[in-house]
Order: C-alpha cells, then sequence, then structure tokens
C-alpha cells in the first residue's frame, strides 16, 4: 500500500500535527480500533453566489468541519483503502465511466464535460436533465450506508476497525470554533502562529462550551477525508441500476457527487425521471423537482445547459459567467493585497518596488497551473472559440491591473 496517501496539515486543532513514524501505526487494526476520537470543529464559511436566473447575488452559509491531526490521519489511511475497493468494483460492474466525483481518474471536468457534450450532439435530438440531490450529505442513511461497507469488505459484521472509523463519522461529535474564538484563553491560542493544540478536551468540558454530537441515525460530516468515498459507496447500487437504465434506451448517466446528468430521448425522460426518483427515495434520498435543469437538443431546439461549471448548447461552449467571476474576484483581491503590502514594503526602505511576478504566475498565460491554462485546455477539449475568447478578456483585464502596478 505504501503511505501515499500520508500528508502532514498545518491546521490548528485539538492536536498537533502527526507524522510519518504515526502513519506507520495504522497498519495494525488492534491500533485504530481502540484510538481514542477527538470532536470535529466546526464553522460556518459564507460562499457568494450568482443566480443568472434572478439576475442577483445571493449569500449562503456552507457549514465546515474538520477533524484533529490524529483522526485526519485514520480516516485518510481508511479512506485510500475504500477508494481503491470501491475503484475495483467500478471496473468490474462497467461503471468506472460514469462516477467522476473524487476519484483519480487523470482527467480534468472539462473533459467529462467535454464527453457529455459529445454524446449529447451525436443523439439529438435528446433531452439533457441535471438533478440534485437534497442536502446529500447531511441525510445519508446510517444503516444502508453500514449495509454497504459490510458488503463491499465482504464482512457479516464490521471489523472493530473499520466499525470504529464508521462511528466516528456517523456519530461525530463538534465543537464550534467561534465558541473557542470567544474564550478569553483559547481564542489567544487559535491566533498564535503555530499548529499547537488549541485546547485538550478536558480544557473544553470545564469551560463550559459544549461539546455537541449527531443525534440522527443519518448524516455524516462533509470535510472529513473519507466522507466523498463514503459517498460514493452509498450511491453504488443507484449507480448501477441508472447506468443499466439509460443504457437501455440509448442514453448516458454520469454522477458527479450530488449532481447527476442523464441524457435521454425525449420519449425516454418520464420513465427514466421515475426511475431515478424512485432508487432515490428507497435510499432515504431526495431529488426536488425545482431544482432540476432541463434541457432540448435538437428537433428545432437548441437550449443551453449548465454542467461541471460550462454552458453548453449544440452549437457552442462557454465557461460559466459565475465561475469567470469568482476567479476575477480572487484576482483583483489578490491584485490588491499585493499592491497594499507593496507600498508598505516600498515606503520602509525594505523593497525597491513593488513585485509582481508572483501575480504573473497566478493570473496571466505565465504561470503552468492557473485558471488561464485551465481555461485553454478546456477550449482544447470542447473545440471552443468562445473560450479561448473568454481566456484572452480575462488575461487582458488581468495584465491591466498589473501593468497599473509596475508603473
Amino acid at each position: 500500500m505504501g503511505d501515499s496517501w500520508f500528508k502532514t496539515r498545518g491546521y490548528r486543532h485539538f492536536d498537533a500535527p502527526v507524522s510519518a513514524s504515526y502513519a506507520a501505526t495504522l497498519c495494525d487494526p488492534a491500533f485504530v480500533a481502540k484510538h481514542s476520537w477527538l470532536p470535529l470543529l466546526h464553522y460556518l464559511k459564507r460562499v457568494k453566489r450568482y443566480k443568472a436566473k434572478a439576475g442577483k447575488t445571493i449569500y449562503k452559509d456552507r457549514p465546515i468541519m474538520f477533524a484533529s491531526h490524529r483522526d485526519t490521519c485514520i480516516l485518510s489511511k481508511y479512506a485510500f483503502d475504500l477508494s481503491a475497493l470501491l475503484d475495483r468494483l467500478y471496473e468490474k460492474k462497467g461503471l468506472s465511466d460514469h462516477v467522476i466525483a473524487y476519484r483519480k481518474l487523470g482527467r480534468a471536468n472539462y473533459d467529462f464535460a467535454a464527453d457529455a457534450h459529445r454524446f449529447a450532439k451525436e443523439h439529438q435530438p435528446c433531452v439533457v436533465l441535471c438533478f440534485d440531490i437534497t442536502g446529500f450529505f447531511d441525510n445519508l442513511d446510517h444503516a444502508t450506508l453500514k449495509k454497504s461497507l459490510k458488503h463491499l469488505l465482504g464482512v457479516k459484521e464490521l471489523p472493530a476497525d473499520w466499525y470504529a472509523v464508521f462511528r466516528h463519522v456517523t456519530k461525530f461529535s463538534k465543537v464550534d470554533r467561534e465558541a473557542l474564538a470567544a474564550h478569553p484563553l483559547f481564542s489567544k491560542r487559535l491566533a498564535m502562529d503555530s499548529c499547537g493544540p488549541i485546547a485538550t478536551i478536558e480544557e473544553i468540558r470545564k469551560s463550559g462550551i459544549p461539546i455537541t454530537s449527531n443525534p440522527n441515525k443519518f448524516g455524516i460530516p462533509q470535510g472529513t477525508p473519507i466522507s466523498s468515498a463514503f459517498s460514493n459507496l452509498y450511491m453504488m447500487d443507484i449507480d448501477k441500476l441508472m447506468v443499466s437504465a439509460c443504457a437501455k434506451v440509448g442514453g448516458l448517466y454520469r454522477r458527479y457527487s450530488d449532481d447527476i446528468l442523464v441524457i435521454c430521448p425525449p420519449i425516454h425522460e418520464a420513465e427514466i425521471t421515475k426511475i431515478l426518483k424512485s432508487v432515490i427515495a428507497c435510499h432515504h434520498l431526495e431529488i426536488k423537482d425545482e431544482k432540476t435543469e432541463r434541457a432540448m437538443l435538437g428537433a428545432g431546439s437548441d437550449d443551453v445547459f449548465q454542467y461541471l461549471g460550462f454552458n453548453l448548447s449544440k452549437d457552442d461552449v462557454s465557461i460559466r459567467p459565475s465561475s469567470l467571476a469568482r476567479q476575477w474576484r480572487k484576482a483583483r483581491r489578490a491584485i490588491k493585497t499585493t499592491k497594499r503590502i507593496g507600498k508598505e514594503a516600498v515606503a520602509a526602505k525594505s523593497a525597491e518596488k513593488i513585485y509582481t511576478k508572483r501575480l504573473r504566475k497566478r493570473f496571466t498565460p505565465v504561470g503552468a497551473r492557473n485558471f488561464s491554462k485551465y481555461a485553454r485546455r478546456a477550449a482544447g477539449a470542447f473545440g471552443s472559440k468562445s473560450i479561448v475568447r473568454q481566456a484572452l478578456r480575462f488575461e487582458r483585464m488581468a495584465d491591466q491591473e498589473i501593468r497599473d502596478i509596475d508603473k
């Protein structure tokens, strides 16, 4: 197996970062079975989103939970093992090309979107359906997940180590970081420029800060290393059924986490939708009609559908405006910060000028891995001149802003 799954992490939690020597101890299942798990750290991240149909920007609070260093190390190892088992099963069941999230497939989002676009163009007239599973991670049924895990491992009862991992993720406990930040001692530790522990569990309990546990028989935290593999495992039977159902009518099924894409002949739309909703409901999940996007290609219609960050139609493909706007906000923020810090350095005579080399690597074609290069690779995958124009426009705007600093 090796330790390719292991990496050190630099965030603050209730313990200190671990080394490769700790990771080596995880080969012993008894060690994991007896492990004392720590609460997750929880906070709300405000995400800005532009709704094109409504023509306005909205803000959504997204709950973020992440595990301690030791817990993360264990979960990473078991996620690695679980993903390997899933990949072998995907190959065996012919699902490898249909489940595309949280897997190392050596392909990017634009490759998968280009595959779907090509299929739709070659099978006109067709209907494109984009479904969204409501509250995906928050509603995964524990009994269903446990049954799937036992089946994948080929056991009647979970081994003690796997049960410990499963229980930690399903019966997770959490502490709000906001409460820690309001505490006179813990707030100072949070502000320290180190990775030392924020507090011991005994200190947390004495402080009166609540440690809350998941009281439900459903729901897992989205942010742990094994959450994504568990979600793919949970959807295994759904994926098998839908791949088969779509293939029978000459259609296509793709799933990226909780986003499901179906392309099929219009005559089979109602049938496929009914099958999907039924199997989703059997797994204690829900698809809401108002969040389902529908587009027709061919037969006198040329609707646009959104998939994996792209707007796709019969004759054209472009990057979604919201994605471009998000990248531009990042660029403006980075440029503004560089300008402010640079001016302070020049004023303090610790620098002769404001250096912009790092900005150019991030936001112009000079960089090896940035949005500009991503957009150009996407343009190549689709053969899209529209994406090339979008990339050029972004690069010109970024270049002009950086040139203004250099003056």
